[in-house]
Parts: structure tokens; sequence; C-alpha cells
């Protein structure tokens, strides 16, 4: 009987050493490192086109609307006061109201512009003042207003990101006689206005949200007269040493900037093209619905996203030609007699729609 044997290495497979040990960690902690800068910046970007996409809805929004009424909706309006605020919107709702069910929002344009009764208190139609949290509608959130880059907290209102352009006029904003921008509070502009070029000018812009001191989120009230004659002053209301925060002791609005999306005050729902994008703004003499330099900006590194007039999207540069902000803005009774270009270099000029100016290609 023959006998099988079976043969095995007297060899042990050699294991690792501590020192290789520690060397594969290091390599892949030092992989992950350089991974994770790459996905923030992917995160972001996604994030960036997202806010691309709803400026580019409220652009063909307003298009939408004007083939409808043969004019854009004006910034700010509504049908006036009543005897409280429950009783009327005191004309300041914000055109984003207009805009709604071009928006994919008409169950709340029909609630809105109905006379609707909510928890016994029965509502006009085009509802209460922006102001009234027990109006349902006002609350309500919609999606296509928030850019997922600026922080999301919860508020007693709806909150916007995107705001109109009044164009580089920093006095009279909510009681104008002259359209200077594409758009204006209680006026309308349509693309026969639009002389500058649709492609030239802005029609909407983003802003940011409250997020602590942030400039981007916030506006500051109060402010002295002096800067409706040189908008520079308004940049001494930021942190000097930290320029993207605002100082500890200047009084902010209690909701900030985007506060309120149903609200077309200057403080919630405008801009103008005098302080270049992520500049501060500052509401003169009073909080929201004031004179003053109210800016664009975003939480998106080194500017802001616009949507022009013919609905293109570009991103604007906090480093662009804003001329000098030490000169005083144009007023009604300089465009009395002729157009005049803006004072503020490039970003006055797209900020005008009829300022006959030569914008360069340089913003795109």
């Amino acid at each position: 009987m023959s006998t099988r044997h079976r043969t095995h290495s007297g060899a042990l497979r050699p294991g690792f050493t501590l020192v290789e040990i520690l060397v594969v960690i290091g390599i892949i902690g030092l992989i992950v490192a350089l991974l994770l800068p790459a996905t923030r910046h992917a995160g972001e970007a996604a994030r960036r086109m997202q806010c691309s996409n709803n400026l580019k809805q409220l652009g063909l929004a307003l298009h939408n609307y004007h083939d409808a009424h043969q004019h854009f909706p004006s910034a700010m309006g509504g049908t006036g006061p009543g005897a409280s605020p429950v009783d009327g919107n005191a004309h300041r709702l914000s055109g984003l109201v207009a805009l709604l069910p071009f928006l994919e929002q008409r169950p709340l344009w029909e609630q809105i512009s109905t006379a609707v009764e909510i928890d016994g208190v029965m509502y006009p139609p085009m509802g209460p003042a922006p102001w009234v949290a027990e109006y349902t509608p006002w609350t309500t959130e919609i999606p296509a207003l928030r850019c997922p880059s600026a922080d999301s907290k919860q508020s007693d209102f709806g909150q916007t990101n995107y705001s109109f352009c009044v164009g580089d006029v920093v006095q009279a904003i909510h009681d104008p006689t002259q359209l200077r921008g594409a758009f204006a509070c209680g006026m309308t502009s349509c693309f026969e206005d639009i002389t500058d070029g649709t492609s030239n000018t802005i029609a909407m812009g983003e802003i940011g949200t409250q997020s602590g001191l942030s400039v981007i989120g916030q506006f500051a009230t109060g402010q002295p007269a002096n800067i409706l004659t040189n908008p520079k002053l308004c940049l001494g209301a930021r942190n000097q040493s930290r320029p993207k925060f605002y100082g500890k002791n200047v009084p902010l609005g209690e909701l900030g900037r985007g506060g309120r999306w149903a609200d077309g005050a200057a403080g919630f729902s405008l801009f103008n093209t005098v302080l270049p994008p992520n500049s501060p703004s500052c509401a003169v003499g009073g909080t929201h619905a004031v004179d003053g330099v109210y800016s664009t900006g975003s939480f998106h590194p080194g500017g802001a996203q616009v949507v022009m007039v013919d609905a293109s999207i570009h991103f604007i540069s906090e480093t662009i030609d804003a001329g000098d902000p030490t000169r005083p803005p144009v007023t009604a009774q300089h465009l009395a007699d002729a157009p005049i270009a803006s004072p503020y270099g490039i970003w006055g000029a797209l900020g005008t729609l009829a300022g006959e100016e030569a914008v360069e290609s340089q913003y795109r």
C-alpha cells in the first residue's frame, strides 16, 4: 500500500513591518488631503450651476411675462394700502409676486390673487402687506428663488437670493420719476426701452441671505445721508480688518438681504450698479424701504451671477471696473435733458437701460 505524502513549505510568508504600515497610511492620508479640495470645488460648481439655472428660469419668466403683458413687471407695486397692514399690501409687493405664474407657481399665485380666509382672518386679493407673517403665502419658500450656496436658516418669511436691478441710482429708489435700469419701483419697462441692448443690460442678479455679519447677506441701516452723494462712504460700514464682514457696532437689517421674497423694498429685493459685487449695502436714514447703496453679491467665490434682459447668464467679478465711487450718482434731474453715461465704469453701464455707454466685452 502506497502512502501519499503532502509537502508543506517550511518558510513563513513575511508580513508588513511597522514602518511600511505607517508609510501606507501616510500615502492614503496624502491622497485624501489632495482629493478633499477637489470634492469641495466640485460641490460648489454644482451649486453655482443650480443657481445659474434658477437665474435662467427667472430670465425666461420675465420674457414670458412680457409676452403676456407687453411689458416687464414693476420691481415694486401692488394694489394699495388698506385700513391696516392686513387689509392691503401697501404697494410693497416685489415683482417676484407677479412672476409666480411663470415660475411654475400658479397654485400659489391663485391663492394670492383671490380673497382668502386664513385662521379666521380674511385677506384681500393680492394679499396683505408683505410683513404680515400670518399670511401663509408670504412664508412659503420657493425653490427657484433660493441659491444652494447661500445659508438656509429658518425664518418667519420665505426668502430670495435674486433681486431686480434698478441701475446706478441711489436716490428716489422707491418713487422714481424716470427709468434708469431695466426695473424700477412703480414703473414698468418694455424691450423698446432697452436702447443700450438687451445683452448689455442687467435684469436681475444675486444677493445673499442673512449669515451673521457677512457683508453679502446683510445691509447696514440708518446710515448717513452723505452716502447718497459719495457712495464710497458705504465701504466704511465694513470691519476694516475683516472686510467681508460688517463692523460689530454697525446696525443691520433684522432679516438681512432677501429676507422677504414678497417685499419689494430695496433691502430685500433690489440692487444698484454702484459699488461692485460683494460690496456692502447701506440703507440711508432708515431700514428697508429707503434710499441707499444696495449691492449684488453671492457666496460663490469672487463675484456674483446676473441675468441680462436677453436672458443670458454671466458671472460678474468683484474686481470689475466700477469707475469712481466718490462721484455723485445720476439723478432724475440729470436724465431730464438727455441720456447720460454712468460714472461707475462698466459695472454702472451694465445697469443702465439707455445710458448710451460703450460696454466692452471684458465683463463676460
